[in-house]
């Protein structure tokens, strides 16, 4: 039975004029797609070097000046960015929705600020270095800077949000790599990260064209009656994507941090197909809930499911044959310590390329208060079972603790979603990637008997292997191969 509204918004109006076309999810999603890989491989190729150049121990340093940087960011945001995203994608007076979220944010980051400055002692001895005042100046310029990406989504022109975080990473690369010839050490990285999020910033700034405009209570009424169910919904973000490196980092050793962290930035390698559908469909959505136009909504989270999930099976059946070779051989020997951990993380990233598509559909439909539900629970179940798992079991036990929460996020929200809008899933066409995936573990099985991948290049050419299997063996399906041609197709549409 479908749920009832909480209540009118008081400033949404019958038009849409923020929203003056229909998005092309091949054209959006390809482009999206093609500069989120290449952005991909450099990220990759850079935190080898850093890794390599600074070693386990120091780069553990880095690792939890991010946490930190994400937890006063989820605190300092709270939901804002969602609902400013959301709002502006229905066109409620999108100048004025702006102002009021540039006057909400600016009052929670100079809190955080403040709080930051006050316990800079302790802030600096739990990342193990003097970062306190730098931390607030990168806060204030992350939550600036991606207020303007979600504006960019918001009127769909989504596929130039990439373009932005490509040229963010690529100043962040530079900057870091060259800083660390001086001999920065680790903080060429924290200033990396500053310079890449000023980068951001200003072109950010410079694409948006809604400007902000002075608001009324209303105006700050309907963001915050979004975002304080997006806030939790954000803060349960947040501890899926940190609890487990914050714990590692108060139990064990920076080294141990360094490990845990590469693995988990591994995975989210082969998760970005499932981001690029979230980002690219959301505002699209959002329309067409606005509209009731639910069908579209079903067809389309039907083939974004699979989609998300077209990479992350095969990278798991790669990663659980070859976990310790992938550590090991290119990171260095100091990293196999998360190697058992690694494979649980990436068993996680197949249940979360459903979740990712399943929230997105969620905030689409304007009920962020079922996001929030579910959030509460695998939150709660997140932080206790990190605090439990792992002073016991270690790195494996995070790991562990950030899947369990995970699948009961997913079976939450897919279970609340099917209340509001049609939910299926092409089990045809993810059983096809599965078989395929199985073909691909086998021919590695049987190459890697004749040639074991002890040496950096046998291991490429292994995994340049089971990609080729696995591709060749996925095309064979005739549906999969349909929808690829269709999407090449639709790509050069305007």
């Amino acid at each position: 039975m479908e749920e009832k509204r909480r209540g009118p918004d008081p400033v949404r109006p019958a038009s849409r004029t923020t929203v003056p076309r229909r998005l092309n999810f091949a054209r959006a999603g390809g482009l999206l797609l093609g500069l989120e890989l290449f952005g991909t491989v450099v990220g990759f190729l850079s935190t080898v070097y850093f890794a390599t150049e600074l070693g386990a121990a120091r780069l553990g340093v880095f690792f939890l000046f991010e946490a930190v940087l994400s937890t006063l960011a989820t605190f300092g945001d709270f939901g804002l960015r969602g609902a400013v995203e959301k709002r502006i994608s229905e066109g409620a007076a999108p100048s004025q929705i702006l102002g009021a979220a540039l006057a909400l944010k600016l009052a929670l980051i100079g809190t955080l600020g403040v709080v930051v400055f006050l316990f800079r002692d302790l802030v600096n001895g739990y990342v193990g270095a003097d970062i306190a005042l730098l931390l607030i100046v990168t806060t204030v310029l992350y939550e600036l800077s991606t207020l303007t990406v979600h504006v960019l989504r918001a009127e769909l022109r989504t596929d130039e949000t990439a373009l932005l975080y490509f040229l963010r990473l690529v100043t962040y690369v530079v900057v870091a790599v060259s800083l660390l010839q001086f001999g920065f050490g680790v903080r060429a990285l924290l200033y990396g990260v500053v310079a890449g999020y000023v980068v951001l910033l200003v072109a950010g700034v410079s694409r948006v064209s809604i400007h902000p405009a002075r608001p009324a209570w209303e105006h700050v009424r309907t963001l915050v009656d979004y975002a304080k169910f997006n806030g939790i919904w954000g803060l349960g973000g947040h501890v899926y994507n940190t609890m487990d490196l914050l714990v590692i980092g108060f139990f064990l050793s920076s080294a141990h941090v360094a490990g845990y962290e590469l693995a988990w930035r591994v995975t989210l390698m082969t998760a970005v197909v499932g981001g690029v559908v979230a980002n690219t469909v959301f505002a699209q959505l959002s329309a067409w809930s606005a509209s009731g136009e639910y069908e579209q909504i079903r067809t389309t989270l039907r083939e974004g499911t699979t989609a998300s999930l077209f990479l992350v099976i095969p990278a798991f059946a790669g990663v659980a044959l070859l976990s310790e070779e992938l550590l090991g051989l290119v990171f260095g020997p100091e990293y196999v310590l998360a190697a058992a951990a690694f494979v649980v993380l990436m068993g996680e990233k197949v249940v979360a390329a459903v979740n990712i598509v399943l929230d997105a559909a969620v905030r689409a439909v304007d009920r962020p208060d079922i996001g929030a539900g579910a959030t509460v629970v695998s939150l709660t179940l997140n932080v206790v079972l990190n605090l439990v798992l792992v002073p016991r079991y270690g790195l494996v036990g995070g790991a562990v603790a950030t899947g369990l929460s995970m699948a009961v996020h997913t079976v939450a929200l897919g279970v609340f979603l099917r209340r509001i809008v049609p939910l299926e899933f092409a089990l045809g066409d993810i059983g096809w990637s599965v078989g395929a995936a199985g073909a691909m573990a086998g021919t590695l099985v049987a190459v890697g008997t004749v040639v074991p991948p002890t040496t950096l290049p046998r291991l490429l050419g292994q995994v340049v292997l089971g990609g080729v299997v696995y591709l060749g063996v996925a095309l064979l399906s005739p549906s999969l191969r349909r929808k690829a041609r269709a999407n090449v197709a639709r790509f050069g549409e305007e």
